[in-house]
Parts: structure tokens; sequence; C-alpha cells
């Protein structure tokens, strides 16, 4: 899916789930490819990190048996974040802490914007 294709389906996302502070799509190498956050926030760097989450967790689910990872679910001190992982691109998405409900809704829906 092009830069143009996602950014509206991100937009889309982020209006079916207000509490949505972040939406980045980025490649396996850690490009960003389109993203908006409610603060300002360094996309770059964040894209870059998440793809070095991708490289351990690929390599930690080979050396247990359990293939590639699919997507991951955070909880930090003061949020989430929900990564979902494709062989194009992936995307990752965080909410603050009081929004533990929206976890699997946004896990849906970042998965559905993979396929």
């Amino acid at each position: 899916m092009s830069k143009d294709q996602l950014e509206p389906k991100l937009a889309e996302l982020m209006q079916t789930i207000p509490e949505i502070e972040g939406i980045i799509a980025f490649s396996p190498e850690g490009k960003i490819i389109t993203g908006q956050t409610i603060e300002d926030m360094d996309k770059d760097n964040i894209a870059a990190k998440a793809s070095k989450l991708l490289e351990n967790l690929k390599s930690f689910g080979k050396g247990i048996g359990k293939g590639n990872v699919i997507e991951i679910t955070a909880n930090f001190e003061e949020g989430f974040a929900v990564v979902a992982f494709g062989e194009k691109y992936s995307i990752l998405s965080f909410v603050d802490s009081s929004n533990k409900m929206q976890l699997g809704l946004l896990s849906r829906g970042l998965k559905n914007l993979l396929i």
C-alpha cells in the first residue's frame, strides 16, 4: 500500500478510536512511510526503534521455536503501544494508560491495515 493509500486509512482509524495519541507506518528498514501524533514527536526515531524491536522479536521467536512475530502489545508506566508487523510495512500506535479498553479494537484496526 502506498503512502497516499495509507494516510487516509490511518486518519480514519484515528477518527474511529479518538484515544489514539499516535499512529505511524514504517518500512522494515525503519523508515517512516507516514504517520501522525497529537504531540510533536520524532516520528523518524520512533519508526527506527520499532524496526529494531522487530529485529529482536524475530530472533526471539526463532529462538523459542514460535516463528515470526505478528503483533506485540507493550504495557508502559504511562500507556500502551501496539505494533502490527507486516512484510512490506508495519504500523504502530499508542494510547495513554486510561485507554486499556481500546487495545482490542486498536489491534484489530492495525491488522486490518496490513491486509
